[in-house]
């Protein structure tokens, strides 16, 4: 084999490296999206649950009075 050919497969062999790790960062980050996506919403729910609670307590005082 001379150098051409080598220098051609350690070239070809590093695009292949350097995509899949694209590949598995890309994904890696899609789901830390989601995952951020879904601790939002819940941090959304437990601030309207604790709202909801607040209200009832109140409203629950103001007919006991």
């Amino acid at each position: 084999m001379d150098m051409k050919k080598i220098g051609m497969y350690v070239l070809m062999l590093a695009l292949i490296v350097g995509g899949i790790i694209l590949a598995v960062k890309l994904i890696s980050g899609a789901l830390a999206l989601v995952g951020g996506l879904f601790n939002t919403v819940l941090g959304l729910l437990v601030i309207v649950a604790l709202i909801a609670i607040v209200v009832w307590m109140f409203r629950s005082a103001a007919k006991k009075k």
